[in-house]
């Protein structure tokens, strides 16, 4: 045998036993991932599309079109979940600014919140923000609740407007 084909059947060899130790790795030793026989236990969701100016006065607006109710039962975390934009007109004030809050059962609560300011003082054309808001609050009683999303701003041309909230309790 020539040294070509020595050097041909080592390497052959070499990947016939990183095949073969691949196999055997993926076959033996790797853990399969699980998919849960259960899905969560409570999952709610809503949607609107439309546009909500702030009203004037600075006051809360209630976003009527989305509303969930909701349970928790004893010992579950709950997972709030808020998408949407904020338009700021070209019309509206350098420094205006929207301000979103979650109201569970007439109440709204302080933390957490979407704040945002329009800071481009150079520029006379709008802006146009996504938002999102993550919450997790392990501190619910058992109970029903009523979830609505509340909105104020100093600029009536400026609007809220694509939102989409997502409720979900887990143990």
């Amino acid at each position: 045998m020539g040294k070509g084909s020595s050097i041909l059947a080592i390497l052959a060899l070499v990947i016939g036993l990183g095949v073969g130790s691949f196999v055997i790795y993926d076959n033996f030793f790797v853990i399969t991932p699980t998919i849960p026989d259960i899905p969560p236990e409570n999952q709610w969701y809503d949607t609107d599309s439309g546009f909500h100016y702030v009203q004037p006065g600075n006051a809360w607006n209630t976003l009527s079109a989305i509303t969930i109710d909701f349970n928790v039962s004893s010992g579950q975390t709950v997972h709030f979940l808020l998408i949407g934009q904020i338009n700021f007109d070209d019309s509206s004030t350098p420094g205006s600014y929207v301000e979103v809050k979650l109201k569970v059962d007439g109440i709204i609560w302080f933390y957490p919140s979407i704040y945002v300011r329009r800071y481009n003082l150079d520029s006379t054309e709008g802006l146009r923000m996504s938002v999102s808001l993550q919450h997790y609050n392990t501190t619910m009683t058992s109970g029903n609740y009523s979830i609505e999303i509340v909105y104020r701003g100093d600029s009536t041309t400026d609007s809220a407007r694509d939102f989409s909230l997502f409720v979900q309790t887990f143990n």
